[in-house]
């Protein structure tokens, strides 16, 4: 599939004013999605289970509006306490 430039801008505005909490953002799949809700306009909060996971995740999705967070998704208080941020 080839992209054109104005494919691309449209692209590129689809998520804008909306939130994406991306789970697992520290790797893989879930860090291709974090960056590509990001690119999209979306202000993306992705978690992983370690700090320094957040960490990382905070170093690609700050400078796209973005943050990085410690979260594990087992625990209703650390849910609850993410979602209160």
């Amino acid at each position: 599939m080839t992209t054109d430039s104005s494919s691309l801008a449209l692209l590129s505005k689809e998520f804008a004013g909306k939130v994406a909490l991306v789970t697992g953002a520290s790797r893989g799949i879930g860090a291709a999605i974090a960056e590509q809700l990001a690119h999209a306009g979306a202000l993306v909060i992705g978690t992983a289970t370690s700090i320094s996971g957040a960490q990382a995740i905070d170093a690609r999705l700050s400078p796209l509006g973005g943050a990085g967070m410690a979260l594990n998704v087992t625990d209703a208080a650390q849910i609850d306490a993410v979602l209160a941020e």
